[in-house]
């Protein structure tokens, strides 16, 4: 029931003088085993609500329906103030009757099967919707000025995944009540507008991602939404430029991602300063050159920290993660970064990591012993100067995934990695490892991925450990005798399979 609607229309009726009622019906009162295929009949008299009852709200998300557009029934319902077909598999054009309904404040229509051209007809005198949300269909077409010219009460403008093209209207700079804008994953061009940057005090969410925007990231798209602003994508355009140099305080920002661009230079030395509030920062696949700045690592919330293809340079320090307690995800594979992990693995910092990303890097030394207790996956393969260290692994019981193929670890195969029994990918190929496949990594019993070839190893694998095969094992790659040979799915001694 739709609450939050006041009563209008209050008249008596001709006849009977009694008062109109506001009905407001969700999916509970609807299933589609009850309704016809072609989402048919609609008029207040088929629904049963008596003479004098109109309808102000029809939510019928998830719920199953198909048909080929919209059915004209809904013309009858000329008082609707929310109607939500959303996630529904409703197929052809949104028809621009849509005008007629001018009480309309909420229309969901996203995640269906709709096509054609979006048109300024369909807006025209909804000067009351506050959410229009078309989100994932086929839509094509520009979204213009006069599309949006009669929503100046909008708060939710949701249009993202569809074919949409065009420029980024600079009419959404003059709608000051919206709180969401979500255009990602369409083929928009040209630069952020003017009137985004300053216009938008009430500005939430702004989702731009997976087009074709190029020129710079405006610093004052920050700033002038600083005590609003929670989630801003900008990912997978082509921007260039620097790393915006933010010269305020965001207070409520959470998400920032300006990954997969053309960005270059450095990162600035006081960027999380910045963001007190940030849980992710997304700036993999750009071209940045600097060293990373600890002041990344100060928000108290941040969980996840994706720098991965770039060209970072420096070391890791402990002291850099001293105030990471719930950092998750530290992603910084593929860089240029370089020196021992040995004052990074002994940071008391990251007591919440779960997945480190170091691979394609040029780290050297031995692998030290990791303190992070919730370590479930280490990637650091493609370090060539990483010699030794995997019994030092063995303490990290909480290991899913290890893979440290293409170093050049040149010891004995331990037999303590057999103690990591929640393992599930091992991949230690393309080294120099030496001795035979320890029968305690029949303790391995989650193992779905085993890769040991092209090292120095020797012997027989033991029955034990091919019987791994039986359960998880799914691919299992190891020497066989002195000069290597890939043998996936099954066992070899020394000198043949």
């Amino acid at each position: 029931i739709c609450s939050d609607v006041q009563e209008e229309n209050n008249n008596t009726t001709d006849a009977g003088k009694t008062k109109r009622q506001k009905v407001g019906l969700t999916s509970d009162k609807f299933n589609p085993e009850n309704m016809d295929d072609d989402f048919s009949d609609f008029a207040d008299s088929d629904l049963g609500l008596g003479k004098g009852r109109i309808i102000t709200g029809l939510k019928l998300f998830d719920n199953g329906l198909a048909g080929n557009s919209l059915p004209l029934e809904l013309v009858e319902l000329k008082y609707l103030h929310i109607l939500d077909l959303g996630s529904n598999s409703l197929v052809g054009t949104i028809e621009t009757y849509f005008a007629q309904f001018t009480h309309m404040r909420e229309l969901y229509l996203n995640k269906n099967e709709f096509h054609g051209r979006i048109d300024a007809n369909m807006t025209k005198g909804l000067t009351k919707l506050k959410v229009l949300s078309l989100g994932h269909n086929f839509l094509t077409g520009e979204v213009d000025d006069l599309f949006l010219r009669d929503l100046t009460s909008l708060e939710n403008l949701s249009l993202e995944y569809n074919q949409l093209s065009g420029i980024i209207p600079t009419a959404l700079g003059t709608i000051k009540t919206l709180q969401h804008i979500r255009l990602g994953g369409n083929t928009l061009h040209g630069e952020i507008p003017l009137s985004l940057e300053n216009n938008l005090p009430n500005l939430q969410r702004l989702w731009l991602q997976e087009n074709k925007l190029t020129g710079t990231i405006p610093s004052s798209i920050f700033c002038d939404a600083s005590s609003t602003l929670v989630d801003l994508r900008l990912q997978n355009n082509s921007f260039v430029g620097n790393v915006p140099d933010v010269d305020c305080t965001m207070e409520k920002l959470e998400l920032l991602s300006m990954a997969s661009n053309d960005l270059k230079g450095s990162i600035p030395n006081d960027f999380g300063d910045h963001f007190p509030t940030l849980k992710e920062l997304h700036l993999y696949d750009n071209q940045l050159t600097s060293t990373i700045p600890p002041s990344i690592f100060k928000p108290a919330n941040l969980t996840a920290v994706l720098f991965g293809m770039n060209k970072l340079t420096g070391s890791l320090s402990g002291s850099m993660f001293q105030e990471a307690n719930n950092l998750v995800y530290l992603y910084l594979n593929a860089n240029d970064l370089g020196g021992t992990l040995d004052d990074f693995a002994q940071t008391e910092g990251l007591p919440s990591l779960k997945k480190l990303r170091l691979e394609y890097n040029s780290f050297s030394g031995t692998i030290p012993k990791l303190e992070f207790p919730s370590l479930e996956l280490f990637y650091a393969y493609n370090n060539s100067l990483l010699t030794s260290g995997l019994d030092n692994l063995s303490s990290s019981i909480a290991l899913k995934k290890l893979k440290l193929s293409n170093c050049s670890l040149a010891e004995e195969l331990p037999t303590k990695l057999g103690s990591l029994s929640s393992l599930e990918v091992l991949h230690l190929n393309g080294n120099q490892l030496t001795g035979t496949v320890p029968s305690e990594f029949q303790q391995l019993t989650e193992l779905e991925e085993l890769r040991l070839d092209a090292n120095d190893l020797s012997g027989a694998v033991p029955f034990e450990v091919c019987n791994l095969r039986n359960s998880q094992l799914s691919t299992f790659i190891s020497d066989c005798g002195g000069e290597w040979s890939g043998v996936a799915f099954s066992c070899c001694t020394e000198g043949g399979p």
